[in-house]
């Protein structure tokens, strides 16, 4: 009987692999979780009593375990960046700098699920908030959620850069990357306008391609990386 020996290319091949189904995954959970946890939510420039009343209506505890859901898709989240930031900077080559920037950037929405609790925290003791209070809890969410466009949109970009300059799925979603990343960064500056929801919503599209492209390719996603890189981690 021949052994199977698993090569670096089968390990890579299936790293690949999953991380198109865990970036798939965790948008599913993630946008699942946020809207149920987020129900009647008032926009970003809501009044004292819209924001109290809204951590009111959050303290049922499908909501709290909704929460609980979208902190753990966080951890989905970093698997992928990680996955795709590896992929890329295998690509990309020696120094790859743009895909360690990507790869910081990105894990910053992590973090921002994990560790940016104001929301969260006035959800769960909605009952023994003032106006004051539960204002200033909804203005720090809503402004931590507004600066992670920032993080996002570096990520975006660095991604599409070395797609971009590598191909490695295609030129277009480069410049798909490129043009979300920066639509977000420019949401910034006008946060309180619906425009955000715009490049938002074209960040998001471009990651779930990019994961469709990983799991259906990703033997040809590999040999595509090889391609442009030396053995030595030069450009040729």
């Amino acid at each position: 009987m021949t052994a199977l020996i698993e090569t670096s290319s089968d390990r890579w091949t299936r790293m690949i692999r999953s991380t198109g189904v865990v970036g798939l995954v965790t948008f599913v959970v993630l946008f699942a979780a946020l809207i149920a946890s987020s129900p009647g939510e008032p926009p970003f420039l809501a009044s004292p009593e819209e924001a109290l009343a809204f951590y009111l209506n959050s303290t049922a505890g499908w909501v709290q375990a909704a929460m609980a859901v979208a902190a753990l898709a966080a951890i989905g989240w970093i698997w992928f960046v990680v996955g795709l930031c590896l992929l890329l900077g295998r690509a990309e080559g020696s120094p790859p700098w743009r895909s360690a920037v990507g790869l910081v950037c990105g894990v910053i929405l992590a973090a921002l699920l994990l560790l940016n609790t104001s929301g969260n925290a006035a959800s769960f003791g909605a009952a023994d908030l003032d106006l004051a209070v539960a204002s200033y809890a909804f203005d720090v969410s809503s402004l931590g959620f507004a600066n992670v466009w920032l993080a996002l949109g570096g990520f975006a970009v660095c991604c599409g850069w070395v797609v971009l300059s590598t191909r490695i799925v295609g030129r277009w979603l480069g410049w798909w990357g490129i043009a979300s990343g920066l639509g977000l960064v420019l949401a910034r500056f006008f946060w309180t306008s619906v425009i955000w929801l715009l490049p938002y919503a074209a960040f998001w599209i471009w990651m779930i391609i990019m994961c469709i492209q990983l799991v259906r390719k990703p033997g040809a996603v590999l040999r595509a990386a090889d391609g442009r890189a030396s053995p030595g981690g030069e450009r040729p």
